[in-house]
């Protein structure tokens, strides 16, 4: 699911000064998606307090989706990036853990 989120994010960089907010919001609360479900599927069984970082990016973006979203394009674009950079590392992550476990 990352990857296609990955794509999305991509395509709206590519597009950026024609997105809406509405367009821009629907892409944040699929990046706050993707995050939740990220923390309780696969650090679900971490304990919590190795897991702050990712409870409070949640916390953060969720309390300022509307400030995001208003955000100039270079501004919203770079912060694109950091969700791009930031979904592909757990992607990658996750598919490396599930390697380790196929191989123990």
């Amino acid at each position: 699911m990352a990857t296609t989120l990955v794509t999305e994010i991509q395509r709206a960089q590519a597009r950026l000064r024609f997105l809406s907010r509405a367009d821009r919001g629907a892409l944040i609360v699929r990046i706050l998606r993707e995050l939740q479900t990220h923390r309780r599927e696969v650090l679900g069984h971490v304990p919590a307090d190795r897991c702050i970082w990712i409870d409070r990016l949640i916390v953060s973006v969720s309390s300022t989706i509307a400030e995001i979203t208003g955000m100039p394009d270079a501004e919203f674009n770079r912060v694109l990036n950091e969700f791009e950079k930031l979904m592909a590392t757990l992607q990658d992550v996750s598919q490396a853990e599930t390697r380790l476990k196929t191989i123990h």
